[in-house]
């Protein structure tokens, strides 16, 4: 085992699927490190979405399209993280301006990966998997326990993992008896939006006819959780719907309470989004339909995920709008995705 350093810095990514999926290093760096004092840096939403396991020993707000964005905003939070003399860091994002930070920040070792030209910035930069030049995507999972082995921190485990504190179990619990969702039938959770930009979102018809279905034939509840700014979305579903499903508006799921809620569900139905890293580190069974984006990311514990998707040349494109017809996710029909929650459902 490493010897531990006195005082250690981790920069979270920035995409919830992301901080998800890093759980297993932010374990593993606990376990392998347990005489350091772990500082944690990232949005305040990731304390949310990551509270309640004990993971770190402080907790350090930076958001960079927030109060820390600009020039100055980035200078004040690397004075803020100088202040702290930290022995080592470990930078999961793979940005420049993540390892920069660390930099100015005084952080004397500098673990991240030796991409984007950052090498001179990091004190261990980390090679990673090329062929004939090109960068191989592996399961991001992976990719960050790999991040801490460089550094001799061994993997504790490999699955991720989530809490749901008593508060918030409590508040989804009360919750489904005001909702009338606690009398035996499933519930289906659906999230119809997707932060990476449109070409991930299925078709808001197709939404609409698998709620419908979902209610007729298998007597479910169908519960729409749109995120943030997704109004219009959410009413161009249900402009659709012949019956108009449950709606748990973002303004009531804050992550924590977004993670007890899909906790609770029988099924979650989703793009290739954050709620999806959620329900497999709570072990909620999960359908996902992928289509800009490379499924060799997230091709980490699937043992209750089933991923629609259709191989078409131009997949995966990775392109935030699609430039053609959206076959990708087109492609995908609701009888599709009807069957495949029937099967995660094991009916």
């Amino acid at each position: 085992m490493s010897p531990s350093p006195r005082k250690v810095i981790l920069r979270l990514p920035n995409w919830v699927g992301d901080i998800v999926m890093s759980t297993p290093a932010l374990i593993a760096l606990r376990k392998g490190w347990p005489d350091s004092h772990i500082t944690v840096m990232g949005k305040e939403t990731s304390r949310a979405l990551l509270e309640g396991m004990a993971l770190w020993d402080s907790f350090i707000p930076f958001n960079r399209t927030g109060k820390d964005a600009g020039t100055g905003g980035f200078l004040k939070a690397a004075s803020r993280v100088r202040k702290e003399r930290f022995d080592t860091g470990i930078i999961l994002p793979n940005s420049l301006s993540s390892a920069l930070l660390f930099a100015l920040g005084g952080v004397k070792e500098r673990v991240g990966y030796n991409r984007h030209g950052r090498k001179a910035l990091l004190t261990y930069p980390v090679p990673v998997r090329r062929v004939k030049g090109r960068f191989i995507p592996v399961p991001m999972v992976d990719y960050y326990l790999k991040l801490l082995e460089a550094r001799g921190i061994k993997p504790a485990a490999r699955h991720t993992k989530l809490t749901v504190t008593e508060e918030d179990a409590k508040w989804a619990g009360e919750l489904w008896d005001t909702r009338g969702l606690s009398d035996g039938q499933p519930v289906i959770a659906v999230t119809p939006g997707a932060a990476f930009g449109p070409s991930k979102q299925w078709i808001p018809e197709y939404f609409a006819g698998l709620s419908d279905r979902l209610r007729e034939t298998l007597h479910a509840h169908v519960l729409f959780l749109p995120g943030p700014g997704e109004e219009a979305l959410i009413a161009e579903i249900i402009k659709f719907c012949q019956v108009s499903p449950d709606i748990l508006p973002p303004s009531e799921t804050p992550l924590n309470r977004l993670k007890a809620v899909i906790d609770r569900c029988n099924l979650l139905f989703t793009n290739d989004t954050g709620p999806r890293h959620i329900a497999v580190a709570l072990d909620t069974p999960v359908v996902v339909v992928m289509g800009p984006t490379d499924f060799r990311y997230t091709a980490a514990n699937l043992e209750k995920t089933i991923i629609l998707r259709k191989d078409i040349p131009c997949s995966p494109c990775m392109l935030k709008v699609c430039p053609k017809n959206h076959e990708c996710m087109r492609g995908i029909t609701p009888e599709e995705v009807f069957e495949a929650c029937k099967k995660a459902l094991g009916l």
